[in-house]
């Protein structure tokens, strides 16, 4: 007798029985690996760079990396921003002669820098000086008239003490930013052509 003993029997074998063995085991499917997720590295979109670099922490951290790289390369013009905003900050209170004298020095330590150019420095010093007079002339002439001259004076002090905050401010942000773009590039004389 060659066949399975359902054969010799004269009937059919049946389905999933194989001579000589035991069932076969069920086909598994291919294993699907999961995509990670994109990471905020991997976002290409302008609208989703927008997004990523407005997040509180990135904007933080953007921040201190700058003014810890402009402190390694530009030790004298950090200094002499902080200065300057520190006069326009604490000015004309607690002790009014401190915001001039940190001013002065700070303005002192700016003149002497070489990362600025002479119109940097205009703005920041002699430009706070100007503005301060000439604001203050400005808003006493149109105050309108006093009784007595304490009260021009009285006005004069307030209008020159508001007008040196915000110029010493305006000063340390311009200076901050000049600093961040670095130095200017020599003028060319306009004599002398450019290459195409």
């Amino acid at each position: 007798a060659a066949g399975p003993r359902g054969a010799a029997n004269g009937q059919a074998p049946q389905r999933g029985a194989v001579t000589g063995a035991g069932p076969s085991p069920p086909a598994q499917p291919p294993a699907v690996v999961p995509r990670p997720a994109p990471s905020p590295a991997h976002l290409t979109t302008a609208r989703q760079r927008r997004l990523q670099l407005a997040q509180p922490t990135n904007i933080t951290r953007g921040i201190a990396t700058g003014i810890a790289d402009a402190w390694r390369r530009h030790r004298r013009e950090v200094i002499a921003v902080a200065l300057l905003a520190i006069a326009g900050l604490i000015f004309p209170s607690p002790i009014w002669f401190v915001g001039p004298l940190l001013w002065l020095i700070g303005a002192g330590i700016a003149l002497s820098s070489r990362l600025w150019s002479k119109l940097d420095k205009w703005v920041a010093v002699p430009g706070l000086v100007v503005l301060v007079i000439v604001g203050t002339v400005i808003a006493v002439s149109l105050g309108g008239a006093r009784s007595h001259a304490a009260a021009y004076g009285d006005e004069a002090m307030t209008d020159a003490a508001t007008l040196f905050r915000v110029g010493a401010l305006l000063g340390a942000v311009y200076l901050a930013w000049r600093t961040h773009r670095g130095r200017r590039p020599p003028a060319v004389p306009p004599w002398v052509r450019r290459r195409a």
